[in-house]
């Protein structure tokens, strides 16, 4: 009996030890229980993570990942040869790009202009320091002998290194002002599909533009690719290039004609009416009430910071707004940081890699 009731009351005693250390751990330090999940705000990764390692390259997406991630983000061009390149600029930029002799080039060639070889020939590896793009990166980690990658080598590698458990959005960079200087929307549609059907990523990937056409292009190829549609804040009425410009050639250079007025002047539904999976809205456009309506229409809602308009790679007084109003992803340069307030927040965060 002794030996039982000895037994019983160290039972107790370990219960009572054991629920002492899992309220301690459920609470925070001033006794307040942290809210349960709340959902899931998704990590896009921008360019790679360009506030650490180049834009565009295979050690700005492994640096992504390493952080972690839910998206790999890039933008694409097509070279003269018809491969597709991963590169934000139509012209070579001379704020990133270095010619064989280290130095940072003068001339703004089309990349439409070079061949895939002519093109591995430059580093994109560092920054020229003297330029107002390097200001917003300072701790960018500059290399050499970094090259543009093609669009399928930063597939193959991203794949490989997540085992396919990491999304890709990928951006058409054309320009309905110089429609010389690239390929036309339906050519560079064609050869985006061909790649996305080839390296099998077609529901794992998320293909947006500014330039509206390329998406129908797409769409009309292969309707099981998502699509996403975006937008700046200079769609407020009275500014240049608004969707809600009275001169209709204006108001629809991006959108291929397609007019705003026709579609209840509501940019959610003229992007749900034109088969749109996704609105890609930049930070600053957003408001609750144009969320509210895209998700009401069935939209994910994916916003985007500006840091030449914004005046900084990452607000945090936006970003905090931006998650308690339920976007559903956030494209930056800084994974980092917003992956820390998503945890503060107890939100689901991404894998590292």
């Amino acid at each position: 009996m002794m030996k039982s009731k000895a037994l019983t009351i160290l039972l107790l005693l370990l219960a009572s030890l054991f629920s002492l250390v899992n309220l301690g751990c459920k609470k925070n330090a001033d006794d307040t229980v942290p809210p349960d999940t709340q959902g899931k705000v998704e990590v896009y990764a921008h360019r790679g993570a360009r506030s650490y390692a180049p834009e565009n390259s295979i050690p700005g997406y492994s640096t992504g990942l390493a952080i972690g991630t839910h998206w790999v983000d890039m933008d694409i061009v097509m070279t003269k040869d018809g491969e597709v390149v991963v590169s934000h600029d139509i012209r070579l930029n001379p704020d990133i790009v270095r010619g064989s002799d280290g130095k940072f080039i003068s001339e703004r060639k089309l990349v439409k202009s070079l061949s895939l070889d002519e093109i591995k020939q430059y580093d994109v590896g560092r920054m020229d320091t003297s330029s107002s793009y390097s200001k917003f990166f300072p701790a960018q980690v500059g290399m050499d002998g970094i090259t543009m990658p093609t669009l399928r080598e930063v597939i193959r590698y991203v794949n490989n290194k997540t085992k396919n458990q990491v999304g890709f959005q990928i951006e058409f960079k054309t320009d309905p002002e110089h429609t010389d200087w690239t390929y036309t929307p339906a050519e560079f549609a064609a050869a985006v599909n061909k790649i996305l059907k080839e390296e099998n990523i077609e529901s794992n990937c998320e293909i947006q533009s500014f330039d509206w056409r390329c998406l129908y292009e797409l769409q009309k190829l292969n309707p099981l690719i998502k699509t996403a549609y975006l937008t700046e804040w200079d769609n407020e009425p009275g500014c240049p290039y608004s969707f809600f410009d009275p001169d209709p050639a204006l108001a629809g250079l991006w959108t291929g004609g397609v007019l705003v007025k026709d579609h209840k002047n509501s940019i959610p539904q003229m992007i749900k009416d034109l088969g749109g999976a996704c609105w890609e809205p930049e930070d600053v456009e957003l408001t609750k009430a144009t969320l509210d309506e895209a998700h009401s229409l069935g939209l994910k809602v994916v916003v985007w910071t500006w840091p030449e308009h914004s005046g900084t790679v990452f607000n945090t007084e936006v970003v905090s707004t931006l998650i308690s109003w339920g976007v559903d992803g956030i494209i930056t340069d800084d994974p980092g940081k917003l992956i820390s307030m998503l945890a503060a927040r107890n939100y689901a965060i991404p894998a590292r890699y």
